[in-house]
């Protein structure tokens, strides 16, 4: 199983696909929330680019179980690897968004440089995530369970 955190981990590598999903569920308020939350609205598809490596990564740990059925466990050999391309491509971000306001300090992008080198340490430290992707190396015995009796 994956640790408790590693969907949280997720969950934030792919915050701004979330924000533009909750945001624009919210029709009245979107134009408001959208410049409050996106303030470099011209680099709103980057940040949506730079979050789809946590995307893909929460969709092959959330169906590994299909991925064993069909005998393939070389998927997780790319979760790393996927998630270090994300840190990477989100942190050049930030720090072009602070290049482009002259240095200014900004909370959400302070926050999410923060939040980023804690995921970078948490994914190079952690025992749990080097055991739980050499586990899964081995293809489980998946048991079928009866849909109705």
């Amino acid at each position: 199983m994956p640790p408790n955190w590693w969907y949280g981990f997720l969950a934030f590598g792919a915050r701004d696909v979330l924000l533009v999903l909750l945001i624009t569920a919210l029709p009245g308020e979107a134009d408001t929330l959208f410049k409050l939350v996106f303030v470099h609205r011209e680099w709103l598809v980057w940040q949506l680019l730079a979050a789809l490596p946590f995307l893909f990564v929460f969709v092959l740990t959330s169906f590994r179980t299909s991925f064993w059925k069909r005998g393939k466990a070389g998927w997780r050999r790319w979760l790393k690897p996927v998630c270090w391309i994300g840190i990477i491509g989100q942190l050049s971000l930030v720090l072009l968004f602070t290049i482009q306001t002259g240095g200014q300090f900004n909370v959400y992008y302070g926050s999410i440089f923060i939040g980023l080198c804690v995921m970078a340490y948490m994914l190079t430290k952690s025992r749990h995530v080097q055991i739980m992707i050499a586990d899964w190396q081995r293809i489980p015995e998946i048991e079928q369970v009866p849909l109705s009796k």
